[in-house]
């Protein structure tokens, strides 16, 4: 085993999920088969990997175990102890997207809505008993519901397909993660509205405690500059456009730069850059490429197209890296800050 430690997923959609980003992010693990629950990351030899039920992830990173992590927002913020020394160090992976979600059955035609939900609970205390809500996530359900001045409930544990609790009386209602709510609606079970308790998705964890007692953090640094670089990639394209000097009326790229500098749209991530063609065709000819944001994409082609733009291309990016890694930045500031109070 490595010095360092990242446990991820065993199986489900959030181990495809952390695999696939792995390698895009050339993080590609070395496992021997599916039936080994450790394995290696050869670019980073420092590092080891440990699989785990994704639901053990915080708690394995709160006891040191494992010094980093990928979980679910929703179970870490469930699982996570409250003066543990574990932090959020990349939020949103680009997976595992899923709502936390309050759901009644659909015979509870007066129920709609939090208000409404307020209103039973009240009712039924005043007839002696409390609401009773099936969850896996005690923690976050009664804070959601507390802040929304719902107080009469309990909380029934519940493990494996819990949609059919209230139709077997074992609760009322339930609270559960869904991405479609297609189970829910098979189950006769309806989202009330405003019922979202938490919206979640995959998340890199780090231990600050674990990590300030590494003797350095470079494999760790790489690791999550990779990922984050991968990340900002994603927000992007890169585009390419052959334009014409000449039908321009222009006699250089610097006076075509001054033109595309006064638009806003076409200034990209950092301003373009220009090469020379080299065609057959009449007049001089440069391709410029600029990196634009995903939601410019058609304005930038439509600006391009004015200034009589042809081949317009457009590429995904592998990857960006700005001046410093934010997320690197927030960690090593936390783990600095760990060892002075140490």
């Amino acid at each position: 085993m490595g010095n360092l430690s990242l446990a991820i997923p065993v199986s489900g959609a959030l181990y495809e999920g952390s695999i696939d980003l792995l390698n895009n992010c050339g993080l590609s693990i070395s496992r021997s088969n599916n039936r080994v629950y450790t394995a290696k990351i050869p670019n980073l030899n420092s590092m080891s990997v440990m699989f785990q039920r994704q639901s053990d992830i915080p708690s394995r990173l709160d006891s040191n175990v494992a010094d980093i992590g990928i979980v679910g927002l929703d179970s870490f913020y469930e699982s996570k102890l409250d003066d543990g020394s574990s932090m959020v160090i990349l939020d949103n992976l680009g997976f595992g997207e899923a709502n936390l979600v309050l759901a009644v059955p659909e015979a509870w035609l007066d129920v709609r809505n939090l208000v409404d939900l307020a209103d039973l609970s009240f009712k039924m205390r005043e007839e002696g008993r409390d609401l009773r809500i099936a969850t896996k996530y005690p923690k976050l359900v009664s804070r959601f519901l507390n802040n929304n001045s719902i107080y009469y409930f309990d909380i029934v544990d519940a493990s494996g397909g819990i949609e059919v609790a209230p139709f077997i009386g074992y609760a009322d209602m339930i609270c559960d993660i869904t991405a479609s709510g297609n189970t829910l609606r098979q189950n006769r079970l309806k989202i009330i509205d405003n019922g979202i308790v938490f919206s979640s998705q995959a998340a890199l964890i780090g231990n600050i405690e674990s990590l300030s007692q590494k003797e350095d953090l470079d494999d760790i640094k790489i690791f999550i500059e990779r990922i984050e670089g991968h990340i900002n990639s994603k927000k992007y394209q890169r585009v390419t456009v052959n334009l014409s000097l000449t039908d321009l009326g222009l006699s250089s790229p610097d006076e075509l730069e001054a033109l595309i500098s006064s638009n806003s749209v076409l200034h990209g991530l950092k301003g373009p850059s220009f090469s020379y063609v080299l065609t057959g065709e009449p007049g001089s000819w440069v391709s410029l490429e600029l990196i634009i944001s995903n939601d410019q994409i058609m304005q930038c082609v439509e600006e391009l197209r004015k200034l009589g733009g042809v081949s317009i291309t457009t590429s995904n990016l592998d990857m960006i890296f700005y001046k410093e890694s934010i997320s690197f930045y927030k960690l090593s500031e936390a783990v600095s800050m760990y060892g002075e109070k140490k």
